[in-house]
């Protein structure tokens, strides 16, 4: 593979690191500096050279998030390597599944002895292994990573160089975005496009500090947020700030924003009242990187902002649609591009301010025309439940988790008294949580469900609460 194939190399940003603490792990104690990036950054470059990586050589990554994972990452792109991150939630079915998929002639592991994958650590053992069926990089993208799956099975996607140096000089075009000397705090996984690209790219090409939690508890997440000037994470963050231990002040906050899924209103209304900042809005996909942004939060729930500069979107029947000038799935026998990508959502734009609203997913549309999403914050409204997730195909069907005091009649009523009649899903099936894919997103994957029994069989007709909660156990 030719070096015309990587332009402008990501491993430019750690040259340029700059400022006293590059990052930090938790409370004060944990900082490393520029000079440490660097340092390690060139060590491991150096460890895998000699393994034999280098130019076009496939690479996955997997394990214990850590500074260990960042610094290999960074060495990986400096030898013009090819990326895989792996998702370090996923399975060992699903993770020999993708490695299958994609064949990379290395894995690369991190912490094994921690055996955990909710942990952020300083550093930790670094495993090298030669895959003998692995091959090449075939394309010129420097980085694998997958779709969330919420849908069907993940897809492998590919970014180039380009692609995410173009997206950080989009964002450093926005107001409100981190600035040199900030304290920015990451709650997400790295392995995510929104933590690793908005979060840590970012912070490392303005000069800022981006603190990681060091676990996903919400004692954790307090003491990364503490102090932050930034906070960046996903809707579970934001509820566990919101909720967190009263002891807990943010008084440098200036700016929250919250991407990955959809963040319920009650919890942004709990997060604004108690630190004094609206939580914001970033808005993409893996595939495309960062699409809309309301980082005020002004636009208030729902809405998923405005396009950011230089990026090109349509609304086909409602669809949202976003211009590529190739198509980022790899491995994938699809149609040929035609430089649009659908992003199955379906979204709303407000004639006068230009914000947009999302409304839902494409498959999740009930046949009477009320908005998935919009029942599910109904549902989750509440007292009783703690989430939910309605999938609209006909007939659509509404697996709500709730304690167990709670029966069908009830949520039928609930949303009838919010909705009317064409807002009450005919089926609703209570378990006591939702699935989720290996990223945390609740799943949406209706064949999927159906094969695991998530679905309970219809209730008979019978009067009385007692049969509908034998049906539940």
């Amino acid at each position: 593979m030719s070096q015309q194939s990587w332009p402008a190399p990501l491993s430019s940003l750690v040259r340029r690191a700059r400022g006293p603490v590059w990052a930090q792990a938790g409370r004060p104690g944990s900082e490393v500096d520029a000079t440490a990036l660097r340092a390690r950054t060139d060590r491991l470059a150096h460890t895998f050279r000699c393994h034999g990586i280098g130019p076009g050589s496939t690479v996955a990554l997997h394990g214990t998030p850590s500074f260990t994972q960042l610094w290999s990452l960074f060495a990986l792109w400096s030898l013009d390597a090819q990326v895989v991150l792996l998702e370090p939630r996923s399975g060992r079915a699903e993770r020999e599944a993708l490695l299958e998929l994609c064949a990379p002639q290395y894995v690369i592991t991190f912490g094994e002895l921690y055996g955990r994958e909710d942990l952020f650590v300083g550093e930790c053992e670094v495993l090298v292994r030669r895959r003998r069926t692995g091959r090449p990089a075939r394309t010129g993208h420097c980085l694998v990573q997958f779709s969330s799956g919420t849908t069907g099975r993940p897809k492998a996607v590919g970014r180039t160089a380009r692609s995410l140096l173009t997206e950080l000089e989009r964002l450093r075009s926005l107001p409100r975005m981190p600035g040199e000397g900030e304290r920015v705090a990451v709650l997400g996984p790295v392995a995510h496009s929104f933590s690793l690209v908005a979060g840590v790219l970012y912070a490392l090409d303005a000069g800022a500090t981006v603190v990681f939690p060091t676990a996903q508890t919400p004692g954790a997440l307090a003491d990364a947020a503490r102090g932050a000037r930034v906070v960046m994470g996903g809707p579970r963050h934001f509820a566990a700030l919101a909720h967190a231990d009263e002891r807990l002040t943010l008084p440098d906050l200036r700016l929250a924003v919250s991407g990955g899924d959809v963040l319920d209103a009650g919890d942004a209304g709990a997060f604004a009242r108690r630190y004094g900042v609206l939580v914001g809005q970033g808005y993409g996909t893996t595939e495309t990187g960062m699409v809309s942004t309301d980082l005020s939060g002004a636009a208030g729930p729902g809405a998923i902002g405005t396009p950011v500069p230089g990026v090109r979107i349509r609304l086909l029947g409602g669809v949202l649609g976003v211009h590529l000038p190739e198509s980022p799935y790899l491995y994938e026998d699809l149609p040929p591009h035609d430089g649009w990508l659908s992003t199955q959502d379906l979204v709303a734009r407000d004639p006068a301010t230009g914000v947009l609203y999302l409304r839902g997913r494409v498959e999740s549309l009930t046949p009477g025309g009320v908005d998935a999403l919009r029942i599910e914050a109904v549902l989750r409204a509440h007292q009783d439940v703690t989430d939910a997730v309605v999938l609209g195909a006909d007939p659509p069907q509404a697996l709500v988790a709730c304690g167990d005091g709670l029966t069908r009649t009830d949520l039928a009523a609930w949303c009838h008294r919010f909705l009317g009649p064409s807002g009450v899903p005919p089926r609703f099936h209570l378990v006591p949580e939702l699935p989720r894919t290996a990223g945390g997103k609740v799943l949406r994957d209706r064949e999927w469900l159906n094969g695991r029994s998530w679905f309970s069989r219809p209730a008979a007709r019978q009067d009385g609460r007692r049969q509908e909660r034998r049906e539940r156990r």
